[in-house]
């Protein structure tokens, strides 16, 4: 698990990108952590000068993995895989994603257990991964769905809890927090995903397979 300050994944649509009053609302709001932009976002013509100084970086190390996942479970367009690498980047480096484009809110349900619509990463669910690979591996759709639908009602439970006060105040009007889980991926019940996930040491599978936080800021 990565060490050192905490970590978040910002992520735009590119035909969107982030005005710099909205990259200056991150830096005074997130200049102790590191925001890190997937590496297509980064290179982004528009982007504003200051997103390209700390506290936002790029991907790293994790950077090539987060995008073999997002190949291997996004939907054919590019910003399907975006939204897919963004997650693995959050699932990997142990952090949570901010979004400021409610539009952006659609294209996360395909990878989410569950979300609340309102004005860290659920560390709980860490000890729901090994199931899931186990899942994955035994090329047993079945099997994958009944420990997703499991996840999904764990999400239910633990979300409306751990966020009480923000649903009190929120009457549906715009969403706020999503559950980000790969597994919810059509494709994660598919051969070519299982096969790359056998291939990676345990720790790494573990971390893409539990859940992390998207944030609507």
């Amino acid at each position: 698990m990565p060490s050192g300050p905490s970590t978040r994944i910002f992520l735009f649509h590119p035909d969107r990108p982030p005005s710099p009053p909205a990259i200056e609302w991150i830096v005074e709001r997130q200049r102790y952590c590191r925001v890190i932009l997937p590496s297509v976002l980064l290179r982004h013509e528009a982007l504003p000068a200051r997103a390209r100084h700390e506290p936002f970086t790029g991907p790293g190390p994790a950077a090539e993995r987060a995008a073999e996942a997002a190949a291997l479970l996004s939907a054919p367009s590019t910003f399907s895989r975006i939204v897919a690498e963004a997650a693995a980047l959050a699932l990997l480096e142990d952090g949570a994603v901010l979004i400021r484009d409610r539009e952006i809110f659609r294209d996360l349900i395909a990878l989410s257990s569950w979300s609340m619509n309102v004005s860290r990463l659920p560390a709980a669910f860490r000890d729901a991964a090994g199931e899931a690979i186990e899942a994955i591996l035994s090329g047993d759709p079945e099997r994958t769905r009944k420990i997703l639908r499991a996840r999904r009602l764990r999400a239910r439970a633990d979300g409306p809890a751990r966020f009480v006060r923000l649903g009190r105040k929120s009457a549906g009007l715009r969403p706020a927090i999503v559950y980000l889980d790969l597994l919810a991926a059509p494709a994660a019940t598919g051969a070519p995903f299982a096969d790359w996930l056998r291939r990676l040491d345990r720790s790494a599978a573990e971390a893409l397979l539990s859940v992390a936080g998207a944030v609507f800021i």
